[in-house]
């Protein structure tokens, strides 16, 4: 039980929990969801994390919207400050919210049960209550099948029967027998459906389905550039929004185009109304390690560090302190922030993963292949390239360094379209990786596996995506393998 939620949960990171909390919305009409002039204005301000001002109009929510705007704000402000103090007493309220289902059976209060299981499962998830975030999951599906059953021209739903389609299509092969169990089935490819026919009308759930949309084309399917264009535009139409700036800057650090992540980041840094979006801190780290500008990454996570009182995230930035450090040639000082970041934190996070696996190998990561990946995460692709051009066989005395050497010459390959050269290097990552537990040769047959999709050879992508399913143990292993599944279950769509 405990890993198929880690499963439905986990694909979306950080950045995603904070979106999915708070795209939730409520109000109904004529078997439509609608707001009033008053819930209208509290959604706008909590979807722009300003909680206490939405608080402040609806000090005692009565209707289903009102219960909804009060319990968005609630979720939001667990999901982003990691508040243990506050976690009880919104629990309570929580569950005092489940109890209306016994007694009121409209669309919009069965919308409003739907809505908060399916907050309060990632909510039970970020806390470490897997089992609790199972269930409320699987309330939440059941709920919203019974709308849809019952009440067939109830639109809203399609955003939360989307996003749960998603979400369940996207489980690993290998858990679905548990689905099985849950009675709980999904398809990406109807997902994605439903959120559309919101997204393009008028309706009072078009900006978060669009949202939404955009966050499972980058984190889910992999369609970062697809998912960028779409983000831009709803920050286009909503330029101060704190979410819609948050995930841009997300899916532009995933899309690898670290100066646009920055000026989403800049200009979010300039709305101070609202919840302190500390994990931006974070990313603003990530940008300046891809740029090679190592004291201001540090500082950036430093900050990071100092404000947030969560775990999530904390081993990963402080090993990347020691990681800039060590590429800016302090290894001194590295080696004892190593040490530190070794006691900090949890590994829930696969960047936490990452950053204990890295730390408890006995060498330190090569610099070079370091700095080259780094440049290319960022889209500073002629650095990246310069950087591995200077590798000599010599700088290379390990498998791993001999591998990792192939898989970069193949991923700046692939980031600059010259899919021939990368095809060759990825194939080569393969064969030299073997059976070692190394991310390498998964990623890569995915990637190939992605190429071979865009190039219509649909037999080679469905083999290279089981491929990197086969591989038993890597640093990566849950968002590869939901990647490949993800891309498996829309080949068997479209057949």
């Amino acid at each position: 039980m405990n890993n198929i939620v880690f499963c439905l949960h986990k694909k979306a990171g950080l950045a995603a929990c904070l979106f999915l909390c708070a795209v939730l919305t409520t109000s109904v009409k004529a078997q439509e969801w609608k707001f009033d002039a008053t819930t209208q204005r509290a959604y706008d301000l909590v979807l722009n994390l300003q909680t206490e001002e939405a608080h402040a109009l609806i000090p005692t929510p009565e209707t289903p919207q009102e219960h909804y705007i009060v319990a968005l704000a609630e979720a939001l402000e667990l999901m982003i400050t990691e508040d243990v103090e506050k976690f009880s007493d919104y629990e309570d309220r929580f569950e005092k919210r489940q109890e209306r289902k016994s007694k009121l059976s409209s669309p919009e209060d069965l919308f409003l049960q739907a809505e908060i299981g399916l907050q309060w499962s990632f909510i039970y998830l970020k806390y470490g209550h897997e089992f609790d975030a199972a269930l409320n999951l699987r309330q939440a599906y059941q709920t919203t099948q019974e709308i849809k059953k019952r009440f067939p021209t109830f639109n809203a739903i399609k955003k939360t029967s989307g996003l749960l389609d998603i979400i369940i299509g996207s489980v690993p092969e290998k858990y679905d027998w548990v689905l099985g169990l849950l009675n709980m089935e999904g398809s990406t490819e109807l997902g994605l459906k439903e959120l559309s026919s919101i997204q393009d009308t008028d309706h009072a759930l078009a900006f978060e389905s669009s949202l939404l949309y955009a966050l499972t084309q980058g984190f889910v399917l992999e369609q970062t550039s697809l998912a960028l264009t779409e983000i831009k535009k709803d920050i286009a139409a909503n330029p101060t929004n704190k979410l819609a700036l948050f995930l841009g800057a997300s899916l532009a650090i995933k899309n690898s185009q670290s100066e646009e992540a920055l000026r989403f980041i800049n200009k979010l840094s300039e709305q101070s109304q609202g919840l302190p979006l500390y994990y931006a801190d974070y990313l603003r780290g990530e940008i300046y390690l891809h740029k090679g500008e190592y004291l201001n990454a540090t500082s950036a996570y430093r900050a990071f560090i100092g404000n947030y009182k969560g775990v999530n995230y904390m081993k990963d930035a402080n090993y990347k302190i020691g990681l800039c450090y060590w590429l800016n040639g302090n290894s001194s000082d590295a080696k004892v922030i190593f040490k530190q970041a070794k006691t900090i934190g949890k590994e829930s996070a696969e960047a936490d993963k990452y950053a204990a696996r890295s730390m408890a190998e006995n060498e330190l990561p090569h610099i070079k292949l370091t700095k080259a990946r780094y440049s290319t995460d960022g889209g500073y692709y002629d650095e990246a390239k310069k950087v591995l051009a200077s590798i000599t066989t010599q700088e290379l005395p390990t498998k791993r360094d001999q591998v990792e050497f192939a898989y970069r010459k193949a991923r700046v390959a692939h980031k600059t379209n010259d899919l021939s050269t990368a095809k060759e290097f990825y194939l080569q990552t393969i064969k030299i990786n073997g059976e070692e537990p190394w991310y390498f040769a998964p990623n890569a047959s995915l990637q190939l596996g992605y190429i071979a999709l865009a190039e219509k050879n649909t037999t080679q992508a469905r083999d290279y995506f089981k491929r990197a399913l086969s591989y038993k143990k890597h640093e990566y292993k849950n968002s590869i393998d939901s990647k490949a599944k993800s891309a498996l279950a829309q080949l068997n769509e479209s057949k």
